[in-house]
């Protein structure tokens, strides 16, 4: 292998130069080392510092590397490069899990990020207001203190005065209208699916429980059209 030096620093790493010369016409072809007064790399002719000079190009020096070295070196790089990855992105969960000032439009963008309701059933702490917690995919954040029991998680019944699901990465038109989530907190003239079907929220209804589609419900118009 060779590597490719200009200015003191590496500017590439290669396995065999391109060598080349530059022909009556001011072309520049192919040769032999020995021919050479530069190299060719990634569509740029380089002048090689001690031979024939090539007018307009930079020069640069080629340094003969041991694969091996090489090789292994790249290997420890990638090795340390993804250990850190794996401590910044731990660090970050670590983080999102105890913030309780994680905006809901940026929480939906990193659900994954947040402690799971089977982890916080097995952790067994308290859970801190405004934290949140991902149950089964649905984003909910804590609305008060709470130590997770498992016949209350977040979407069961009775539960909205701990937990209120997030969802707002939907628009609210007839043409993308919101996922209906239990408990969710619906707003007057915003379209709503559920069950397959579109609604218009005809009153706006905090933690609101009953499904659009409800007998008798007339706060849901069903959109025919």
């Amino acid at each position: 292998m060779y590597r490719i030096v200009k200015d003191g620093t590496e500017l590439a790493l290669i396995e065999a130069p391109s060598y080349v010369r530059q022909a009556r016409n001011g072309c520049f072809v192919l040769c032999q080392e020995a021919e050479a007064a530069g190299i060719a790399y990634n569509g740029t002719v380089y002048h090689l510092l001690g031979r024939e000079v090539l007018e307009g190009a930079e020069s640069v020096i080629l340094e003969v590397a041991d694969a091996g070295v090489e090789i292994q070196a790249a290997r420890e790089s990638a090795a340390q490069s993804a250990k850190l990855s794996g401590q910044l992105s731990a660090a970050a969960r670590l983080y999102v899990q105890a913030a309780t000032d994680v905006p809901d439009e940026t929480a939906l963008e990193m659900p994954d990020l947040f402690k799971t309701w089977e982890e916080a059933l097995k952790a067994g702490k308290e859970l801190p207001k405004d934290t949140i917690i991902n149950d089964g995919g649905q984003l909910y954040r804590v609305v008060q203190a709470v130590t997770p029991q498992k016949h209350q998680p977040p979407h069961g019944e009775g539960m909205l005065a701990i937990y209120r699901p997030i969802d707002q990465t939907h628009a609210g038109t007839k043409e993308d209208p919101i996922p209906w989530v239990y408990g969710m907190d619906t707003e007057q003239s915003k379209y709503y699916s559920y069950g397959g079907k579109t609604y218009l929220c005809n009153l706006t209804m905090p933690a609101c429980v009953w499904a659009p589609g409800t007998p008798g419900m007339w706060q849901w118009s069903e959109v025919t059209e």
